[in-house]
Parts: C-alpha cells; structure tokens; sequence
C-alpha cells in the first residue's frame, strides 16, 4: 500500500484523468481498508443532477484509474501471486 501511496499522488491522478475532470483533485486515506478515495471536482459535467454522467460514471473512472501506469521495484513485482517476477500489464518495473 506504502507503494500505491507514493505513486498515485493528486497530481498524477490529476494528469492522468486530465481528459475528463475539470476541477481539482483531492485524495483521502481510507484507515483500516488500507484505500485511496480520490473526490474529482467538475467531473460530472454539470452536478450529479443535472448530469447523465452519475454513479455509473463513477464507477467507470474507477476503472479507468486501475489502467494508470505505475513504476514498481522488481522486488515487488516478485511477491505478485504467480509471480515469476515478470511485469503485470501497467507494471513498470523500476531498480532492484
């Protein structure tokens, strides 16, 4: 998670959503779940009323966050169940 932490900053997120929020970005800890709740501002093009991009767009960005390129230390990817130390699809494998 500590990984996860340091990679997926507001700022990335932030990039790389770019292409469909407007506003800022805020990311929030989710303590015993060991979660990242990220609140996207002018994503809903308009307010969750008054827009047909709601809870299902939501979760479609969800999705589209969990395709977000990531470096992770080859030390790490070792430990991925299967793992044979190859790198996942969006797994970039960094140092030792």
């Amino acid at each position: 998670m500590a990984w996860l932490r340091y990679e997926l900053t507001v700022d990335r997120v932030s990039d790389y959503l770019s292409h469909l929020v407007r506003g800022r970005v805020s990311r929030f800890e989710v303590p015993g779940f060991n979660a990242l709740n990220f609140v996207m501002g002018q994503a809903l093009a308009g307010g969750g009323m008054a827009s047909l991009r709601n809870d299902p767009w939501g979760k479609g960005m969800a999705q589209i966050l969990l395709s977000m390129p990531i470096k992770v230390p080859r030390s790490c990817l070792a430990k991925i169940p299967g793992g044979d130390g190859r790198a996942a699809q969006g797994l970039h494998a960094v140092g030792s």
